[in-house]
């Protein structure tokens, strides 16, 4: 794991800042992605998900003391964090969205105990279960839906709401279209430099135009917001291109009309 690499006196700073937080309930600090699973390049960050209950989330001091800490490690990499609760995180691994498969099978405690550990013993009775394709479609519909009502501030948030819309309509695809989709397929789906890769070589012969043009824009997307992350300057007409090519694949014109 990246972190167990990490300068030994920079590793303490952020764990002796992590046990200054205040906190109504346990919390724990997962690592996971590229940099944890050991397959990154020069351009990954460091990817946490803080995994707290919802009456400190709604505390701006209680996110803004976990960054903090975070964010020491900017020297190595940019950080990275998403927040949830443990029953928004069972609920999304009853249903086996990618996300939450993603950290249930690859992501590692950074910070904390006990949270984590239970979840993962109720995974274990939920893993072999049949995918509800009707049921993980209709979250990942929602899900398109909150991304979309996002009103961004800059190109970097910009970059993230389309790659994610994107995604997560290629992962709707794949449900739909892909019988017996093992769980490292749904894994691969949410890891961004696998998803590519995973659709050319398993489902080439049952994709069409639009799906592979929704790939290739998926790529596209990527790689701007890698560039974004490391603070790279990117022309806005480019983004402005892709939004709109993503809004004709999508025939969305919903997306348009917030647009």
């Amino acid at each position: 794991m990246e972190y167990e690499a990490l300068n030994p006196k920079l590793y303490a700073r952020v764990l002796d800042d992590l046990e200054l937080v205040i906190s109504h309930k346990p919390f724990q600090v997962l690592f996971y992605g590229s940099r944890e699973r050991g397959d990154y390049d020069e351009l990954s960050d460091l990817n946490f998900y803080l995994l707290a209950h919802s009456t400190d989330q709604m505390k701006p001091s209680f996110i803004e003391s976990i960054s903090s800490a975070l964010n020491h490690l900017e020297s190595v990499a940019p950080v990275n964090m998403i927040a949830g609760d443990t029953e928004s995180l069972r609920m999304r691994m009853k249903i086996h969205e990618p996300g939450s498969i993603q950290l249930l099978e690859n992501a590692s405690v950074f910070y904390g105990e006990t949270l984590w550990e239970n979840l993962q013993n109720e995974w274990k009775s939920f893993r072999n279960r049949e995918v509800s394709i009707i049921d993980l479609t209709s979250y990942l519909e929602k899900r398109i839906r909150f991304f979309k009502q996002q009103v961004t501030k800059n190109v970097k948030e910009e970059i993230s709401q389309l790659e994610r819309i994107c995604t997560l309509t290629l992962h709707i695809w794949a449900i739909k279209n892909i019988n017996d989709l093992t769980l490292s397929e749904i894994i691969k789906m949410d890891t961004p430099s696998q998803l590519v890769p995973l659709f050319k070589l398993l489902y080439q012969n049952e994709m069409d135009e639009t799906t592979l043009e929704l790939l290739d824009l998926n790529r596209k997307l990527y790689a701007f917001k890698r560039d974004a992350r490391w603070k790279r300057e990117i022309a806005r007409e480019e983004i402005f291109e892709l939004k709109h090519k993503l809004i004709s694949l999508r025939k969305d014109e919903e997306f348009l009309l917030n647009y």
